[in-house]
């Protein structure tokens, strides 16, 4: 009897851990509970440095331990920021990591004026710091469809394209001099493991850049800044968090009348590919949201849950500010061969553009999409059964074990538990494509055909520190389930969301369908993740209808950390006989 008493005590014990990890997981994490010592630095490698409006700008982001250059353990979402010269924000990109890096472009617009612009790359954390700690570099715009452009010209010959040399990787092709729209064949071979596993980005573009300066590389921008960064000491009174587990989303709610402490808040993404999150407030009301998953759905609804909300209002944590007066944005200089390389330039993206629907890059879906509540559910699919006019009837003649009440106009529903014996006092949980219901009336007013199908739990049930009677969750056919309810308690913030990963296009002329669309791309091939250890497959791409000098460039970090850039030159020769 006592050895199966110390067994029961123990189990306690191990669950009462558990239980208190959990909560941990769920809570916001405190100052004290990070190594504000987190050595860490962004570096973007770009296609180029000198674009046309109209051209899309390609880029990888890595986050760094600063020390050792190996991937952060730390960050897992990145921030990309485009600045003109004016300190006005272009545009601001969220990057979901996966080992350390990731990816994102920028078509540039016409509306953007001839000059110098800054990238700068971040993370949540650096944000703490100065700004000194940003990646920041130079890229140079030029805007052919606007007059009077004011630019500094120079007489500085272009500078040709030589190969740069990495003794630890080479490329090997099937031809150096190829013919438009033949296929190119690039294998890269290296006999150390060591930077077999790296982070890479290969490249394939025209070398006709209009601007004198050159592309910033990670060892030249290192050997720059690296007596610029100061100390790691950070504000503790402005903290910013480091995004460890994904994106976090913060806020608080307030109230004159109620408790805010311990109040439960709700974000829902609402559609097809759906998330929901529940958080518990502190003593100020604040609340912490963490996405795992990168979800670029911005349908996004947050809302305060349980009795008397609508004496609550919701107010979602700005964006950190950053100052950017200390910036210098050097002037934009020419090449002698400015003019050709920009008028060529501008003929070939109106052409790649007026065929953009024909050469669309693909969306990446990484992972499958799995619903929150697992697969231990029963589920009815609409279109089974004989469809009902009214929500009423098609509840009670399909979910079966599931009854609705209506009590002064006011609609509520109820799962039947197993146990007959047993009716709990607590409601179901009630989701329409990641949206929770609380008041159902407006469900009640729903077309019942646009259902797609529902789920269901029995018995009690706990989500994100929250006790349901069971679950019911239903999805649309569209997933695109709109509510009408409206108050401070419900919002619907513009939130940044994060770039969807993509496989950028390469046309394939082996397929009859490609041959009689023009092709005038100048960026031949973009791999923002380059994977080596199939080392002995071949890198493949086709030339395109542009003759001259490109420039095939591979660009990353080995497994332990070394800087890698290589580059090689191909020729691409004119078949067109006149």
């Amino acid at each position: 009897m006592d050895r199966l008493k110390h067994i029961l005590v123990v189990i306690l014990l191990l669950s009462c851990k558990q239980i208190i990890f959990a909560q941990n997981n769920n809570s916001s994490i405190e100052l004290n509970e990070v190594d504000t010592n987190i050595n860490e630095s962004v570096y973007i490698s770009t296609n180029s440095n000198s674009f046309l409006t109209g051209e899309t700008l390609l880029y990888n982001i890595s986050c760094l331990n600063k020390t050792t250059n190996l991937p952060s353990k730390y960050s897992k979402v990145a921030y990309f920021k485009l600045i003109d010269s004016n300190k006005k924000i272009i545009t601001t990109q969220k990057i979901f990591l996966k080992n350390g890096t990731g990816n994102g472009d920028f078509f540039i617009p016409t509306t953007l004026e001839t000059g110098t612009y800054k990238i700068i790359g971040y993370t949540n954390w650096i944000l703490n710091k100065n700004i000194d700690n940003y990646f920041i570099t130079d890229i140079y715009i030029l805007n052919p469809y606007k007059e009077n452009n004011v630019v500094t010209t120079s007489q500085n010959e272009v500078s040709i394209s030589e190969p740069t040399i990495d003794s630890n990787i080479s490329f090997h092709f099937n031809s150096k001099v190829l013919a438009n729209r033949q296929k190119a064949e690039l294998s890269i071979k290296t006999a150390n493991d060591d930077f077999l596993k790296g982070n890479y980005t290969i490249s394939v573009r025209k070398s006709d850049g209009f601007s004198v300066q050159n592309k910033v590389l990670f060892n030249d921008y290192k050997l720059v800044n690296q007596n610029k960064i100061p100390n790691n000491t950070i504000n503790s009174s402005d903290f910013l968090l480091p995004e460890l587990r994904g994106e976090i989303i913060k806020g608080r709610i307030k109230s004159n009348f109620g408790e805010i402490n311990n109040r439960k808040v709700a974000l829902s993404i609402v559609g097809k590919n759906y998330d929901l999150k529940i958080a518990k407030t502190d003593e100020q009301g604040r609340f912490t949201f963490n996405l795992e998953k990168a979800n670029t759905n911005p349908n996004i609804v947050i809302q305060v849950l349980g009795e008397n909300k609508g004496n609550y209002t919701i107010e979602i944590n700005e964006p950190k500010e950053t100052d950017f007066s200390s910036l210098v944005f050097p002037a934009l200089q020419l090449n002698s061969e400015s003019n050709k390389n920009i008028t060529e330039r501008l003929i070939s993206s109106q052409i790649e553009n007026a065929y953009y629907n024909t050469k669309k890059d693909s969306i990446i879906t990484t992972d499958k999409f799995v619903p929150f509540f697992g697969t231990s559910t029963i589920q009815y699919k609409f279109d089974d059964f004989t469809r009902f006019p009214t929500m009423e009837e098609t509840i009670t003649e399909i979910i079966t074990g599931v009854v609705f009440r209506k009590e002064k106009d006011n609609y509520s529903l109820l799962i039947n538990d197993y146990d007959k014996n047993f009716n709990s006092t607590l409601p179901p949980l009630v989701v329409v494509d990641g949206l929770i219901l609380e008041n159902l009336n407006d469900f009640f007013k729903y077309n019942p055909r646009n259902l797609y199908s529902v789920n269901v739990v029995k018995g009690l049930y706990y989500y994100e520190a929250k006790s349901f009677n069971g679950l019911l969750f239903f999805t649309t056919k569209n997933g695109d389930y709109e509510t009408n309810l409206n108050g401070s308690y419900i919002i619907k913030p513009q939130l940044l969301r994060p770039v969807a990963n993509k496989r950028y296009f390469q046309p394939d002329y082996t397929q009859d369908k490609n041959t009689r669309i023009p092709d005038y791309r100048h960026q031949l091939l973009w791999l923002p993740n380059a994977d080596l250890s199939t080392i002995n497959s071949n890198v493949q791409f086709y030339t395109s209808d542009v003759s001259g000098k490109f420039e095939v460039t591979l660009e990353g970090f080995s497994a332990t950390g070394k800087p890698v850039y290589v580059k090689e030159i191909i020729d691409v020769k004119s078949t067109d006989s006149n």
